[in-house]
């Protein structure tokens, strides 16, 4: 089977084992330990072959347990290119902070941080995933450097997600960068105030062009 979700789910597979063994692909999606499970989909439509829909499910025999949405865009000249391309950026940020939320809760995998601490989002205790800083030249470096060294991104957000649901984890994934490209999704969907808020935060925006990406899961409020 050659599609691009068996392409993906192979891709996604080797990343994962470098993580945690324990994952094998069948069907186009990937079975890991504990009854995990992640499926991929075109949830929104996107003229590219890099992009995908990504959904973790917690307990995949429980039809009401937990999946957390995530999307993710890979590139290259081949779909196998892109699919190589987004397993490692969604192993880099988002596979850690779900990992450590399915399998650690204790620091293994990614960084808790509390809402009264520095970088942290107000009123919530997140998991968040490693910076991810990439692009051409040094441009990946320098939005890595500004989020590290500012950590005003996750405080300023928190203000235009106040409608968070409580009781229930939240993904928030956050894609920055280019001349104004500034994305916030919260559990698959665009969130249009926060991405706003993030948008209007003053992230270098230099030429040849880099991103940032970041995986953050809203535990519960504080």
């Amino acid at each position: 089977m050659n599609t691009k979700a068996s392409q993906f789910a192979h891709a996604f597979c080797e990343v994962l084992n470098d993580l945690m063994p324990g994952w094998s692909v069948f069907d186009e999606a990937i079975f890991g330990p504990d009854d995990a499970v992640i499926r991929f989909s075109e949830q929104h439509k996107v003229d590219s072959d890099g992009h995908v829909d990504v959904a973790f499910s917690f307990q995949d025999s429980d039809p009401s347990g937990l999946i957390l949405w995530d999307c993710v865009s890979g590139f290259g000249e081949s779909t196998a290119d892109c699919a190589s391309s987004a397993a490692q950026l969604w192993g880099g940020t988002s596979a850690a902070a779900l990992l450590e939320l399915k399998y650690s809760r204790s620091g293994q995998f990614a960084d808790h941080l509390h809402g009264h601490e520095e970088g942290g989002m107000t009123g919530w205790h997140c998991i968040c995933s490693p910076i991810m800083g990439y692009g051409l030249g040094e441009s990946g470096n320098a939005l890595q450097d500004w989020w590290l060294s500012r950590q005003t991104v996750l405080p300023a957000i928190s203000t235009s997600l106040s409608d968070l649901q409580d009781g229930v984890p939240h993904a928030i994934k956050i894609f920055f960068g280019g001349l104004n490209i500034a994305e916030v999704r919260v559990d698959g969907e665009i969130h249009e105030r926060a991405s706003s808020t993030l948008l209007s935060l003053d992230w270098p925006r230099i030429e040849p062009f880099g991103f940032l990406r970041v995986f953050v899961i809203a535990l519960h409020r504080e």
